[in-house]
């Protein structure tokens, strides 16, 4: 099989936590139906259409750079209960906008190549807009004004061995036999959404593990799909239906 491979970066990034409200956390990477969107843009696909135009799609996840955080204070304005949302110019004096400061977690810096392969044409249409570095609609990591940029890494031939002594990208813990403990790793966990259902509900989440230095992971994992550069990456199927 052949997988499309690109790389995704930006400035930053934000992909929230489910379980954060007040003070929202963020995700340490795009999980999967973050990158269906991301797909989605590139490909023109509404935000309607986008998981079902999608569903095909196998999917692989490598984080290039260390991770890094920070937190900023957003001042956000509530627009839903101020129907007009006029300049302060042209406001009525007896309706204040009211505001909230919130906390919120982002990446910085941040840089993730994305390994996708699907049985359909949706991978080799994505990798002519890719190569032309053309989109449909404008691409973010995570929220609207998080833009991030693209560019292409290459087409790659991939082999699913039984196991592999290290894989490169984000992987699930029950793939992970063991780790290699004389090998110093800096390695994180974290669960998080899977599959989502065309309204969005979340239908599976799951535990996976990965290099907050943007290294291999050493150990013995299962499953895992040699790629023709050298590297293993771990690939997530489209959900059963």
């Amino acid at each position: 099989m052949k997988l499309l491979a690109f790389r995704i970066f930006g400035d930053y990034a934000h992909f929230r936590k489910f379980y954060t409200t007040s003070s929202p956390l963020t995700f340490s990477f795009p999980p999967p139906p973050t990158i269906r969107g991301i797909v989605g843009a590139i490909m023109g696909f509404g935000k309607d259409e986008y998981l079902e135009e999608t569903k095909n799609l196998w999917i692989g996840i490598k984080i290039d750079k260390p991770l890094k955080k920070i937190r900023m204070g957003l001042n956000l304005v509530d627009t839903k209960n101020y129907p007009i949302f006029k300049p302060p110019w042209k406001r009525p004096k007896s309706k204040a906008i009211q505001r909230t400061q919130v906390k919120a977690e982002f990446l910085k810096e941040s840089s993730f190549t994305l390994y996708l392969y699907s049985e359909d044409e949706l991978t080799q249409e994505l990798y002519s807009l890719i190569r032309e570095h053309k989109t449909h609609y404008t691409v973010s990591l995570g929220l609207s004004e998080l833009l991030a940029d693209f560019e292409l890494v290459g087409i790659f031939e991939a082999e699913k061995v039984k196991s592999s002594e290290y894989v490169n990208s984000v992987v699930p813990v029950n793939v992970v036999k063991e780790l290699n403990l004389e090998r110093p790793q800096k390695i994180g966990k974290e669960r998080i959404p899977m599959h989502m259902d065309v309204d969005r509900k979340v239908l599976k989440y799951e535990d996976v593990i990965f290099s907050m230095e943007g290294k291999p992971i050493y150990g013995t994992i299962t499953e895992v799909y040699k790629l023709s550069n050298g590297e293993a990456v771990w690939l997530w199927k489209p959900p059963q239906r």
